[in-house]
């Protein structure tokens, strides 16, 4: 699915992961993979605002075809 998508999609694609996979590890081991490696930081919190647009972003593709993709 990702692999003919373009760079942004990827980008996208990657953190939605990101979020999906930590979400999955503070259900089943009560442990926050972003907090363990960067702590209560700045850092921490624009990865969650990322993961967070990027969501957005993927239920915007529901919708529409993402106009990068549609050139290429």
């Amino acid at each position: 699915m990702l692999k003919k998508a373009c760079i942004v999609c990827k980008v996208v694609g990657v953190l939605a992961i990101i979020g999906a996979l930590n979400w999955g590890m503070i259900g089943l081991f009560h442990m926050n993979l972003l907090d363990r490696l960067f702590g209560q930081s700045i850092i921490t919190n624009v990865l969650y605002v990322f993961i967070g647009l990027s969501g957005v972003a993927l239920l915007a593709s529901f919708f529409m075809v993402c106009p990068a993709c549609k050139k290429s």
